[in-house]
């Protein structure tokens, strides 16, 4: 678990410091506190940072924005002055002054894609591949031997085909569907074929050992830190077309009413048709483009067409029985062909997108099914339920916008109606980014408490072993079973250790991935400082309000200091009110930014608002024009947003609170006393221009 620590209690400990600390109470808000009783040692991992030399030697001033002290080096041949190194702490946790060495030149910020180099480094990812991995890799055959297809249920005639974004360079599921005939009884024959990563990675070899540190691979917009080396990620295990490749197979007999009557699971090989991209099946199945469908052939167009039937249906299915449908927006970088980013937009979703995810999800609850039913230990992954009090301040938020009635309780059937109200409309960002906010992270588990957003008792990972670990388990677990093998002593022991260990690496990852987009729009904009852009407001920390550009699909931060006005956030973080009560801003209004500045260390832009779409005290809507009251960029202690806490954790309320008479009561803030207006402090003398010129509805 993490535990908060004030930096008064700190004793001396640094970020990444190893320490021994005791609890030492419990938060207003229910997190656990403690205090650093004495401090262990220096982290091992070497640290990103820039090497500078001064008068008096050399230093290395960090990136890590967690970390400020300077670390004094001895002089290296390594690197030259103003160039981006790797260093290493003594190990000494007592010294006054941190000192290190550098062990590695990471090159020049002007070097093309540094920013993945120092984003690798900043989250200790494992880059490099060590000899034992190689050499265990080298026997291997580049075409599958007869002797491997022995024993394995041959589809290399059944007509299969992958279905990938078109920059994917490993295919680890491909696809078959066979419609049943209605003598029989009608419906489908669904097969999900994935890549039999287990049969080339042996359990607790040095491949094993490597793909398990790794957890997970790590995409970022222009390259990819893989889980397993290039020779089986996008070679030996990827299933391409006109290739023969060694697959597990999940079978699912589907019904005319969408129930799953019959599976079976067998190890197989397959050679697939097609490597389609989402956009050719759009165009051939969703388009009905003439040209793309005679370019595929009949057999594989009526494929497309009864697998676009199959899975709408299946998700009506998922939704009724109350699985979350939210959609969250994902950016995608545009580069040159030199590899620099030139432009970012909205990631296209479409009917093909969710047509694979249905066979996935079905597949995945398939082989959770497998497990439980024969009370077998695995990796399950799980979803718990939402937090109550999280949930219900969401709903308190969306009855005050009218989405739920005063009475209405926020269950999965109301949160999917709400939301198909709101998508694609003002509101969807704020609505998506609250519900994601009240909502508990999926994870990796041995216990099987089921996954509440997709309203599933029984669901794992098995469709993507190339590039996650506890697929790769489940596959190897899978074999174990179906060829009558003895389950080893303690395995939910070894299973729950595996679990924990895959979460953090999906957490890491994931930050990683975040890290290197802010990275990515900072080299996208730092050639528009002193343009305008049009966007929308998606959050709040409790300093800075983050917009979203609609071209480049962005987020900037604007100083709530630089509206003047003296704006203050609300208790929920979605809204900033100014001016005596009299701004009203919301996540979801509309506003236009000015770009001020680009901060590559702490990977932020800055903007300052010069107009938005806001209310007045009374609700009603006019243009806001604030003019410039602070410097309009953005510093290290503004950057903090709302997280989505542990289990049982509530909102960390944002530093700095109001004094007792500008804060809302609590009795008012819930309603209970009717409507109520909100007490305000008084606006700084000449902070703003005034309230702009007023426009209707």
């Amino acid at each position: 678990m993490d535990l908060l620590v004030d930096w008064r209690d700190a004793h001396g400990a640094i970020h990444g410091d190893r320490v021994v600390a005791e609890v030492s109470g419990e938060g207003w808000d229910g997190r656990l506190k403690a205090r650093v009783l004495e401090v262990k040692g220096r982290g091992e991992v070497p640290l990103p940072g820039t090497l500078q030399k001064q008068p008096w030697g050399w230093r290395v001033v960090p990136l890590e924005p967690r970390l400020s002290q300077i670390i004094s080096v001895p002089a290296t041949d390594l690197a030259e002055d103003g160039e981006l190194v790797s260093v290493r702490l003594d190990a000494d946790p007592e010294a006054k002054q941190l000192h290190g060495i550098v062990v590695a030149r990471l090159g020049k910020k002007t070097d093309l894609k540094i920013e993945n180099k120092l984003t690798a480094a900043l989250f200790n990812l494992r880059t490099a591949f060590p000899d034992a991995v190689m050499r265990e890799l080298a026997p291997f055959p580049t075409a599958i031997p007869d002797a491997w297809s022995l024993g394995r249920e041959d589809l290399r005639s059944t007509l299969t085909c992958t279905v990938d974004p078109p920059t994917a360079k490993d295919f680890d599921d491909a696809i078959s569907l066979q419609v049943l005939p209605k003598s029989e009884g009608g419906g489908w024959l669904l097969g999900v074929h994935i890549a039999d990563v287990s049969h080339y990675v042996a359990e607790g070899g040095p491949l094993d050992e490597e793909a398990r540190l790794r957890g997970t691979s790590v995409y970022f917009p222009d390259e990819a830190i893989p889980m397993l080396p290039e020779r089986l990620s996008g070679d030996l295990c990827s299933l391409r077309e006109g290739v023969d490749r060694l697959t597990m197979t999940a079978w699912m007999t589907i019904s005319p009413d969408l129930e799953v009557v019959e599976t079976r699971l067998s190890e197989s090989i397959i050679r697939s048709a097609k490597r389609l991209t989402y956009d050719e099946v759009k165009e051939a199945g969703i388009d009905l483009s003439g040209r793309k469908r005679a370019e595929l052939g009949d057999a594989l167009s009526t494929l497309l067409d009864e697998s676009l039937v199959l899975s709408r249906r299946l998700t009506k299915v998922r939704l009724g029985r109350g699985a979350m449908n939210l959609d969250t927006e994902e950016t995608e970088f545009i580069f040159d062909a030199e590899g620099r980013p030139v432009d970012a937009r909205r990631y296209p979703r479409h009917d093909a997108h969710r047509m694979i995810e249905e066979f996935m999800l079905l597949a995945n609850e398939t082989v959770a099914r497998f497990f439980t039913r024969r009370k077998i230990p695995s990796i399950y992954r799980i979803h718990d339920e939402p937090d109550a009090l999280k949930l219900e301040i969401f709903a308190e938020v969306a009855r005050t916008f009218g989405l739920l009635k005063p009475k209405e309780t926020p269950t999965p059937e109301h949160l999917n109606a709400m939301l198909d109200k709101i998508r694609g409309g003002p509101l969807e960002a704020m609505i998506n980014t609250l519900l994601l906010r009240s909502l508990k992270r999926a994870e990796y588990s041995a216990d099987n408490i089921g996954h509440s957003g997709l309203a599933l008792q029984d669901y794992l990972h098995f469709t993507s072993p190339i590039r996650r670990y506890p697929d790769l388990v489940v596959h190897r677990l899978l074999r174990k079973v179906m060829q009558g093998q003895m389950l080893p002593e303690g395995l939910y022991s070894q299973l729950a250790v595996l679990a924990k260990g895959a979460s953090d690496a999906e957490q890491k990852a994931t930050e990683a991935e975040r890290e290197n987009d802010k990275w990515k729009t900072c080299l996208l904009m730092k050639a528009r400082v002193g343009q305008r852009f049009k966007g929308r407001i998606q959050g709040y920390s409790a300093k800075v309000a983050f917009i979203t550009l609609d071209s480049p699909f962005v987020e900037v931060g604007v100083p709530l200091a630089a509206l003047g006005g003296n704006f203050w956030v609300d208790e929920h973080r979605t809204k900033a009110t100014g001016l005596r009560g009299s701004v009203v801003l919301t996540i979801g209004d509309a506003v236009e930014v000015e770009i001020t500045a680009v901060d590559e260390d702490l990977r932020r832009v800055s903007a300052w608002l010069t107009e938005a779409k806001a209310q007045d005290g009374h609700g009603k809507a006019f243009a806001f024009m604030p003019m410039l009251a602070a410097p309009a960029t953005l510093r290290e202690g503004d950057l903090e947003k709302p997280r989505r806490g542990r289990p049982g954790q509530r909102e960390a309320t944002p530093k700095g609170r109001l004094p007792k008479k500008a804060r809302v009561p609590i009795g008012k803030a819930r309603g209970v006393s009717g409507t109520s207006r909100e007490a305000s402090p008084k606006p700084l003398k000449g902070s703003v221009r005034g309230t702009g010129k007023r426009k209707g509805r």
